[in-house]
């Protein structure tokens, strides 16, 4: 699991939380906070257009009132170095927070929009 989160995100310290799920199943949560600029750019570098087309397309539900932006990677997609957009329930979860002044959603959301365009637009 570990090497999936690393793929994804780079080598970083990992907190691990084990945990319970509703019926006896054990869950193990990994942990990590990237905090630097180039972190979120390594990420979303090694996205397909694809998937970048797909999170503008569902921008406004991904963007909660708290300026956190929400991602979900294919977690087995990830073990094999290759980060997409998960279509399953098999995740790793990513919560960017996007710094705003004022710290409102659709400012965050145009930070957003504007950082994935311009991507875009790299890949063309």
């Amino acid at each position: 699991m570990e090497s999936a989160l690393e793929n994804t995100v780079g080598k970083l310290d990992i907190e691990v939380v084990r945990t319970e799920g509703h019926h006896g199943n054990p869950i193990m949560i990994l942990e990590t906070t990237l905090g630097e600029a180039d972190g979120i750019n390594g990420i979303f570098s090694k996205l397909r257009k694809e998937d970048i087309e797909r999170l503008l397309g569902s921008l406004d539900s991904r963007i909660d009132d708290g300026c956190n932006f929400f991602i979900r990677i294919d977690k087995q997609a990830a073990y094999t170095g290759e980060i997409r957009l998960a279509s399953n329930d098999d995740v790793i979860s990513l919560r960017l927070k996007v710094s705003t002044f004022p710290a409102r959603r659709e400012i965050a959301s145009s930070v957003v929009k504007g950082y994935l365009e311009k991507l875009l637009s790299g890949r063309e």
